[in-house]
């Protein structure tokens, strides 16, 4: 039985696979995309296996599932007797190319000889591209129908762009891939391209980053962003994980508690707006870096916990302070987010997506909508204003506002005709 994943030949070659992108080199990140990918092996082909090697001796554990062996190739360029190893489905990656993992997932997943090709690259690439002479560079999956039939001392790239040019083999248009991101509701137009010179590395970050941002924000995370970015982008060259942000921003988290509890609120509100940017930063420093893990995705049940000690530990000190509804007014807020998240997943169950990001007026509830951030600025607004109490009767009754608004728009898509992706990408090409 073939197995489900092709065998891996990564080609890496200096200086362009040990061009450096947030703190990474394009080897070490694509390794980590295919671990994530489930491959546990590849072979390394390198003109320079000494100075590639030298550079993985390194350990990481961002790809350490992957086993690597390495083989010398000839300078002068690939040979298709080089990567014929008789495995059935051959996937070949250049290592000089960044790229988007939804594209390396799609090529995985071929079953014929397919070369990965980009016929419209984004205006904002193209400078990165310039001077690049080949155009099935950087990735193909090669069927051992298609190897059995070539010469074997042939150029492996001339081959393929000549079988490409007469449509012989198929082609995987980065162009033509869904942009849909449901994981972070947000548009992310697929990518890849070459190692950039150091005049463009700006320009090449900005790909990385722009594919780790959330979409559909309520507005605090419109103001959050770009610190975020700010402090991901210096992060990205130290050792620090996404999980060490994660359990300092957890830490932070529970002293608020303490704050809430003991009646120092404005020391509580200080530490919650820096969980509200830390809670961006580690989501955005894993994707960023690919370094992404199995515990990084209980960080939502983490982030809930806390969130809720935080209303737990107002309404007790609102409480003690003579208002006598207090624990009532939390009962209303914890049920209220309950019954918005079954509205929720009734939604992304029908058609696939989250609610907040279903349509514009969706989107707009999603902005000023109850939710951690803008029960903080609440809060803080009514410390201001000398009355905080107020602002959590306020965000408590604001929660259950949303949840109505929610259930509302969930029975209407539940028992409406949904809104399919390819008609709100056909209406906003209008």
């Amino acid at each position: 039985m073939e197995s489900p994943r092709p065998q891996l030949i990564i080609l890496a070659d200096a200086p362009d696979a040990l061009c450096l992108l947030f703190g990474i080199s394009l080897l070490e990140r694509l390794l980590r995309i295919v671990q994530r990918l489930g491959f546990r092996e590849t072979i390394i082909l390198s003109n320079s296996p000494e100075e590639v090697a030298a550079h993985l001796t390194k350990p990481s554990w961002a790809r350490a599932d992957v086993a690597l062996s390495f083989r010398p190739r000839n300078a002068s360029g690939v040979r298709v007797s080089e990567v014929a190893t008789g495995a059935g489905r051959i996937m070949v990656v250049s290592a000089g190319f960044y790229y988007d993992a939804r594209l390396l997932k799609t090529m995985a997943e071929q079953s014929a000889t397919t070369v990965l090709v980009d016929s419209a690259p984004p205006p904002e690439s193209v400078a990165l591209w310039k001077d690049q002479g080949g155009v099935f560079r950087a990735a193909a999956l090669l069927g051992g129908d298609w190897l059995s039939r070539q010469d074997h001392t042939a150029a492996l790239m001339d081959q393929l762009s000549s079988d490409a040019a007469t449509g012989r083999i198929e082609a995987c248009d980065a162009a033509r891939q869904p942009t849909y991101v449901t994981a972070l509701r947000n548009h992310v137009r697929p990518v890849f391209f070459p190692a950039p010179s150091p005049n463009h590395l700006r320009l090449a970050e900005r790909f990385p980053r722009d594919a780790a941002q959330n979409g559909t924000l309520d507005f605090p995370g419109w103001i959050d962003a770009p610190i975020e970015n700010w402090i991901v982008a210096r992060l990205c060259r130290t050792p620090i994980t996404p999980n060490q942000v994660t359990f300092m921003t957890a830490l932070i988290g529970m002293v608020a508690t303490a704050f809430f509890t003991t009646g120092r609120l404005w020391l509580g509100l200080v530490l919650s707006f820096t969980i509200e940017v830390l809670d961006g930063v580690d989501g955005k420093l894993a994707r960023t870096k690919v370094e992404t893990t199995v515990a990084g995705g209980w960080e939502h049940v983490v982030d809930y916990c806390i969130e809720l000690s935080w209303w737990t530990a107002l309404a007790y000190h609102f409480h003690a302070e003579n208002l006598r509804s207090a624990y009532w007014l939390l009962l209303l807020l914890v049920g209220s987010d309950l019954v918005d998240r079954l509205a929720k997943r009734v939604v992304k169950k029908k058609v696939g997506r989250n609610l907040d990001d279903v349509s514009n007026i969706d989107r707009f509830v999603r902005c000023i909508g109850g939710r951690r951030n803008i029960n903080i600025w609440i809060l803080a607004a009514a410390f201001a204003l000398g009355d905080i109490a107020s602002g959590f009767v306020l965000i408590c009754w604001w929660g259950a506002t949303t949840a109505t608004v929610h259930v509302v728009r969930a029975l209407q898509i539940r028992f409406g005709r949904p809104v399919t992706l390819q008609v709100e990408r056909a209406l906003r090409a209008r």
